[in-house]
């Protein structure tokens, strides 16, 4: 009888161990490239020396978008144009809520690409409006231009100006290492934003 009871012990143990594993593998599976809705670049791209300032009025250059997944986000300050992107990416952030671990590492950092340099406290109450967590970047026109191109934004639309609205806005995912990895192009769904964040990572 001790026999039987031990097998069955051992049985239902491994039953257990193989639930929790199949569970686990799928809740932290790493999505497959298929299933991606970003545009992943062949080749990481180091993000480019940049001299900008951040809502606070602090420099803000390449080194500080180290230690973060940061979403750069191209556009003029304009909450009816932006708030349903805006929105969409606080959704994603929330989306995280479950790995604080990367939901704090993630953050938002809109680039204005207006014509005349934004005074740091208009960007802050711009961008704490959609979350305090998230950053504002403004500065020279050329500095934020030459930032702007390699998020692949034509020169012509920058001249036209850039619209962060959910048809035209271009958002570009960069690594804590300061590598560009992919264009978010026309994804609505914030919950395909967390997951194609966690393909990455």
């Amino acid at each position: 009888m001790r026999r039987i009871l031990t097998k069955l012990l051992f049985a239902f143990m491994a039953v257990g161990v193989f639930a929790l594993s199949y569970y686990l593998g799928n809740r932290y599976a790493r999505p497959a490239m298929a299933n991606l809705q970003a545009f992943p670049f062949p080749d990481p791209q180091p993000v480019i020396d940049f001299q900008l300032v951040d809502k606070n009025g602090e420099p803000f250059d390449r080194n500080s978008l180290l230690g973060h997944w940061n979403f750069l986000v191209a556009g003029t300050m304009d909450h009816r144009q932006c708030r349903p992107l805006m929105f969409r990416y606080i959704l994603a952030w929330n989306h995280l809520a479950g790995e604080p671990k990367l939901q704090k590492k993630t953050r938002v950092v809109f680039l204005d690409l207006a014509r005349q340099e934004q005074d740091p406290k208009e960007l802050k109450a711009f961008i704490d409006f959609y979350n305090p967590a998230f950053t504002a970047l403004t500065g020279p026109f050329e500095e934020r231009h030459r930032l702007a191109r390699q998020m692949g934004i034509p020169k012509q639309v920058l001249e036209q100006g850039v619209r962060c609205d959910s048809q035209n806005a271009v958002v570009a995912l960069i690594n804590p290492d300061g590598y560009l990895l992919a264009l978010f192009t026309g994804v609505t769904d914030p919950a395909a934003i967390a997951h194609d964040l966690r393909f990455f990572q």
